[in-house]
């Protein structure tokens, strides 16, 4: 077990990372992703490899960050009392982690070698899952605070 203030400083850190996830999937639904139709097929792949690269600099440290948290929190005194809800948080998380690396990943990886405009549109289509998913986290967690 923590103590208390070390994991105030968890669950600051994981509701953190989590909006900000939140924030960086909704942006990436809305407007970055559906912008990759813009390009012409010999600038995509230009640009989708670029994505991938700056992307991964922002948000991989931040889903680190995410994942370790939730995963201390199930190691923490809170879990007499939240336990259901901080194993559906990490669950969620699990499962929006493997959406990303099984789903997302090869798609960015594909897009990059040969831009497809099908692809985009599998990559938005498939991306709302993790949008909601994100979505439903952070509303959870803001009312796990309140």
């Amino acid at each position: 077990m923590f103590g208390l203030s070390f994991q105030q400083l968890i669950i600051q850190l994981h509701v953190f990372s989590t909006l900000l996830m939140t924030g960086v999937v909704w942006h990436m639904q809305v407007v970055h992703y559906p912008m990759f139709l813009v390009f012409k097929k010999e600038d995509g792949v230009r640009a989708t490899e670029f994505h991938r690269q700056r992307t991964g600099y922002l948000v991989m440290p931040v889903m680190v960050v995410e994942f370790v948290t939730a995963v201390l929190l199930t190691s923490s005194s809170w879990m007499m009392l939240y336990g259901n809800f901080l194993w559906l948080n990490l669950m969620l998380l699990v499962l929006i982690w493997a959406i990303t690396f099984l789903r997302h990943v090869p798609r960015h990886k594909r897009l990059s070698e040969s831009f497809e405009p099908d692809t985009v549109h599998a990559l938005v289509r498939a991306n709302w899952v993790r949008t909601l998913l994100w979505t439903l986290r952070s509303i959870l967690l803001i009312r796990f605070l309140g």
